[in-house]
């Protein structure tokens, strides 16, 4: 069946996309945070705000560049996990709105949502909110794990894009082994100090920073990130059963691991970590991106490489490998009942069940400034839509997942 990806929606006192090849931005400089082109300040008032994952940060800043409503009108705000060189540790999103620690992470995310939708104040490791939130503060969250198939609960998991995950390490390194099965990252992520395992002929000795005869050194990003639970879950694990040679701080200073950044490797010989390939494809291609929507994308790689898994690369042709055997959604997390209520949110993020020939949902149409390509290509990740026959659905370990299906993944 042909389906037909809708760009707008009638009826709706909302937004469409533009090609934006016209738009000339004045700002001769990305920043971080919504920031208005023309005037280069940093903008309030944006009619959808979230906050939440790194590995969809970037992504939803390129989305936030090219969403508009009918009379022009930027619509969506997305505030960085990580915190810009110009803004600091708390984030207020229109005028006289709350301050709010930033979150950082799709656990953080997903709490300051809860905290929006609740009208609760918000703590996390960057602060307390200046009051209780409310849902003029923030109304979605950027999450890179989902929940299990369920059609009831107050928040909805909607399906954004594809991702992949495999682990990274030193670009220079020339000891550990660029090609790893799921089975002996589980053995590696279990592993206590002094344990060992054996790849290719070659034993490595597993262990912490501070162990000395370790040959290998496995970390995670912080805790809290939609990464690292999804990795874990992958692997068989649970955060019960990491093992004692795993950390996610590192250095004398004890540094947190960010997501999607090569530093630790670059700082502790012989380690590795997760990373998101869709992440290293847009910091691979950081200026590029920079340049053509105006938002930042930093290059964080620290001459990280990645490696295979299953004998599978990551990358191919310069994109994502969908064949890749780590493999997962990423989401955009509203709540259920404000869809109904707030034309916006609608538009931007959901697929309309009521009408299964048209694909709805801003977000998954959204082209690039020069109209020449999509924005979630263009920032590393695989549409759920294929962009040839238009079918929308992509099966991931037995579920499906369709773009802008706000019904199926559900939780509270």
């Amino acid at each position: 069946m042909s389906i037909t990806i809708q760009r707008g929606r009638g009826g709706l006192a909302a937004a469409t996309v533009l090609a934006m090849a016209g738009l000339a931005f004045s700002a001769p400089a990305a920043h971080a945070d919504p920031v208005d082109p023309d005037t280069e300040t940093y903008t309030l008032n944006r009619a959808l705000n979230g906050t939440g994952s790194d590995t969809t940060q970037d992504l939803n800043n390129g989305l936030a560049a090219v969403v508009r409503d009918v009379s022009g009108q930027l619509i969506l705000g997305s505030w960085d996990a990580t915190v810009p060189a110009t803004q600091g540790d708390f984030i207020v999103t229109h005028t006289d709105g709350t301050s709010i620690p930033r979150p950082n992470g799709s656990g953080q995310g997903l709490a300051a949502l809860k905290a929006a939708v609740g009208g609760t104040t918000l703590t996390n490791a960057r602060g307390t909110s200046s009051g209780p939130l409310d849902s003029t503060d923030l109304q979605f969250a950027r999450s890179s794990s989902g929940v299990a198939p369920s059609t009831t609960g107050a928040y909805s998991y909607v399906p954004l894009a594809v991702d992949a995950v495999t682990y990274a390490l030193a670009g220079a390194n020339t000891t550990l082994p660029r090609n790893l099965t799921v089975a002996q990252l589980t053995a590696i992520y279990s592993a206590n100090n002094g344990d060992m395992i054996t790849v290719g002929g070659t034993t490595y000795v597993i262990g912490d920073e501070g162990y000395a005869d370790a040959t290998l050194h496995p970390f995670l990003p912080q805790t809290g990130s939609g990464t690292r639970s999804f990795f874990l879950a992958q692997l068989g694990l649970s955060e019960g059963s990491i093992g004692s040679a795993v950390k996610w701080v590192y250095g004398a200073q004890e540094a947190m691991v960010q997501e999607h950044d090569g530093s630790v490797l670059a700082a502790v010989p012989n380690s590795i970590v997760p990373f998101s390939i869709a992440q290293y494809i847009a910091q691979s291609n950081a200026d590029k991106l920079s340049a053509a929507y105006n938002v930042p994308v930093t290059d964080r790689r620290h001459s990280a490489a990645l490696g295979q898994v299953n004998g599978v690369s990551p990358v191919v042709g310069g994109v994502l490998n969908t064949a890749f055997p780590v493999k997962r959604a990423v989401f955009t997390v509203v709540e259920y009942a404000a869809i109904a209520g707030n034309a916006n949110l609608a538009y931007a993020f959901v697929d309309d069940p009521l009408t299964p020939g048209v694909i709805e949902g801003a977000a998954y149409s959204a082209e690039s400034p020069n109209g020449e390509s999509f924005v979630i290509e263009d920032f590393g990740f695989g549409s759920l839509i294929d962009r040839d026959t238009e079918v929308n659905g992509v099966v991931i370990d037995g579920n499906t997942y369709k773009a802008g299906d706000a019904a199926s993944y559900r939780t509270d």
